[in-house]
């Protein structure tokens, strides 16, 4: 298959060596030179993982968004997702009806990515998908070095417009094994684990953060943090349950319980491996996209998807409450909350039809505005 992997974040890289050492013909496009680096000259990434590893020799590297999707089947996307916007602007005067856009992960991005193509006029691709979590636990080690030392065991994906899903899912399926199907992109966005975890590890930790680096995952997780990180994760799915997603549901347990490992996200030992390798002891800022994507638009996203369903989510009110107080912004209602989408007016039911219909909803020109 021919693939673009738009983005140079550590899981750009990851995609990028991991698929084209499993036989795809692979560009890689990033925004700057810098990012890019050797790979201008030599398009060569080695990639340290369980699995599939080595040398991965890609197509082409390229700063020409152009030029990496010109003749692609599926466009990937492993950017954040304060970046979609942007993307879309970029991506507009070349997507075609033939490609296939997939998020690692999205946040609800996949909407906003459609909607802001619509707006600016260009020409909607066949389906634009999103993962609900990241396929790989990874970080870049070297200009063209790349460490992945867990790989998702399951990987929720919904599809926009989710009538579309059965082909979409057909692709992605033979670049990722561990794909598992959702009704929509609105139940794969509310799977994501990253705003349920990362907000309650950065805001209990503030002040060994700012003493320097920390290994969050690690010394970081303390009883009391599991304790508001379970809480959230409890609202996640009663959420989910308010607006009639089946399970799995991905508890956040499944993460830290050996037990229940084998039915979550990442898979038995996730963890263990994560804390092994040392890759996660960083210097954190609340510029990191735990704070800036998981607080600012995933948490946003859930109070908003809740409030719909009519369900109660104090803790999440009270992170986004304190994170605007340390931003100095207000993020209730802002980021990626259904009414910040264009979708406030509408009920539960004009929402999932309008996920399921895509561009040809009734209502879709409603939402553009």
């Amino acid at each position: 298959m021919i693939l673009a992997i738009l983005g140079g974040s550590n899981g750009g890289f990851a995609a990028a060596a991991d698929l084209a050492l499993a036989g795809h013909h692979v560009r890689l496009w990033t925004r700057t030179e810098p990012t890019l680096g050797p790979l201008r000259d030599d398009p060569t990434i080695r990639l340290v993982a369980e699995g599939r590893h080595g040398s991965a020799r890609l197509e082409r590297a390229t700063t020409d968004i152009g030029e990496a999707v010109r003749g692609a089947e599926v466009l990937i996307v492993p950017l954040p997702a304060t970046t979609h916007e942007d993307l879309a602007r970029r991506l507009a005067p070349h997507v075609t009806d033939r490609h296939t856009v997939l998020l690692t992960p999205g946040t609800f991005g996949s909407f906003v990515l459609a909607r802001e193509l619509a707006r600016a006029g260009a020409t909607l691709p066949q389906a634009v998908a999103e993962t609900g979590t990241l396929p790989y636990l990874t970080r870049k080690t070297g200009p063209a070095v790349v460490v992945a030392p867990v790989r998702a065991a399951n990987l929720p994906i919904g599809v926009f417009p989710a009538a579309r899903r059965e082909a979409a899912l057909a692709r992605f399926a033979e670049l990722f094994p561990a794909v598992r199907p959702c009704t929509d992109v609105l139940d794969a966005a509310l799977t994501n684990a990253g705003p349920v975890i990362h907000p309650p590890l950065v805001l209990l930790n503030a002040g060994a953060i700012d003493a320097g680096r920390l290994d969050v995952h690690a010394t970081g997780t303390t009883p009391s943090v599991r304790r508001l990180i379970d809480v959230v994760d409890a609202e996640r799915l009663a959420t989910r349950r308010g607006w009639g997603y089946p399970a799995p549901h991905y508890e956040l347990a499944t993460y830290y319980e050996a037990a229940r490992a084998v039915e979550g996200l990442y898979g038995a030992g996730a963890r263990e491996k994560l804390v092994a390798s040392g890759l996660w002891n960083e210097t954190l800022t609340f510029e990191h996209r735990y704070v800036t994507e998981d607080a600012a638009l995933g948490l946003a996203l859930f109070e908003s998807a809740a409030r719909a369903a009519g369900t109660a989510t104090p803790a999440t009110t009270g992170l986004l409450l304190l994170f605007g107080a340390l931003l100095g912004r207000e993020l209730s209602g802002g980021g990626r909350a259904l009414e910040a989408q264009g979708l406030g007016d509408l009920s539960r039911r004009e929402i999932r039809a309008i996920l399921d219909e895509g561009w040809r909803s009734a209502v879709w020109t409603r939402v553009l505005r």
